[in-house]
């Protein structure tokens, strides 16, 4: 969970409960047991899709993660095959056989 989003619900956590326990005076402000309860609400949905988010980061690096390696693994082949080619013909051949930089 993020910092903010920590932070965030905590406070929304004190001032709910605070709210709940003044509510016969707070009604006088304006502020209804429904609108409480709504930002409990709030404060809940938006603890259950940031939980989702850093799901989705965690696998977001895993993916990268996967992603780097394959890339590595495609270099590497791909450098021991240009080697190999570059190894047993002429430099005006290499094209041929799909080397396109000629260091």
């Amino acid at each position: 969970m993020s910092v903010t989003v920590k932070n965030e619900i905590s406070k929304a956590e004190v001032l709910v409960s605070g709210l709940k326990k003044h509510l016969d005076e707070v009604k006088q402000l304006g502020i209804t047991a429904d609108e409480i309860k709504k930002m409990e609400e709030l404060s809940q949905t938006l603890l259950q899709k940031d939980e989702e988010v850093e799901d989705l980061r965690r696998e977001a690096n895993e993916k990268g993660r996967e992603n780097r390696e394959l890339l590595a693994e495609l270099k590497e082949q791909m450098f021991t095959f240009r080697k190999a080619v570059k190894q047993r013909y002429m430099q005006a051949d290499w094209i041929k056989y799909g080397v396109q930089d000629k260091r």
